[in-house]
């Protein structure tokens, strides 16, 4: 092996290894990425559940306005037609 060969392999092992280091820094990047993203999504899960219970909640008390509602409007009703038959 000549001496200008000898350079060539010990630059181009040199250019491997800064890219082995550049892909490590990057591959790390990414993982902190990754469990940033993880976390958010969590968060936005968790908000999620707490919304779904409000929204539940709502619905509970409307169905009872609601049932109050019909039951006002069935005794209006029947004192109508109680006032009219007198």
């Amino acid at each position: 092996m000549t001496e200008h060969e000898k350079m060539q392999f010990w630059s181009s092992l040199a250019r491997l290894y800064d890219e082995t280091l550049a892909l490590k820094d990057d591959c790390l990047a990414l993982r902190d990425d990754c469990l940033a993203l993880k976390d958010a999504t969590s968060n936005l899960a968790d908000a999620a559940r707490e919304l779904h219970h409000v929204a539940t909640a709502h619905e509970r008390r409307l169905d009872k306005i609601e049932v109050v509602q019909q039951w006002l409007a069935q005794k209006e009703r029947a004192r109508e037609t109680g006032e009219q038959h007198a």
